[in-house]
């Protein structure tokens, strides 16, 4: 599966967000894990994501895809800017990403690591809600 379908995939799943105003709303509400640009995004939109990246505290990756071929992917018409809403989607986008094309390693080594500490957060919750049901006790 190429990152374009995986795109389409992620946005299926409801963890794409597009557009300006809508990357913004996950970015301050703490839910955006990658800002995505497109190759052909205006100077305004790239300034816009930058922020919201930086207020998200998330990367930001300036795709090898225009904003024709992002939409067609996701299903709209062009998209100049998206955000993806889930870690584990957002981990596994950037490694197809630098498996087709080179320079994205870096993001996909933060996002892995993000990653890597969403899973054992949700182990721990796990093991938390067992010894809850159990009613296992501390020593």
């Amino acid at each position: 599966m190429s990152a374009l379908s995986f795109l389409g995939l992620a946005r299926k799943a409801g963890r794409v967000e597009i557009g300006e105003e809508y990357i913004a709303m996950a970015a301050r509400a703490g839910k955006a894990k990658l800002i995505a640009t497109a190759s052909d995004a205006g100077k305004n939109t790239l300034t816009r994501a930058e922020n919201a990246a930086a207020a998200a505290r998330c990367p930001i990756a300036a795709l090898p895809f225009t904003g024709e071929e992002l939409g067609a992917a996701l299903g709209k018409g062009a998209v100049s800017a998206l955000a993806i809403t889930d870690i584990h989607f957002a981990h596994a986008f950037a490694e197809k990403l630098s498996g087709e094309r080179p320079g994205f390693e870096d993001i996909r080594a933060a996002l892995a690591e993000r990653d890597e500490k969403a899973m054992e957060r949700q182990e721990e919750e796990k093991r938390h809600r067992r010894n809850l049901q159990k009613g296992k006790k501390k020593k």
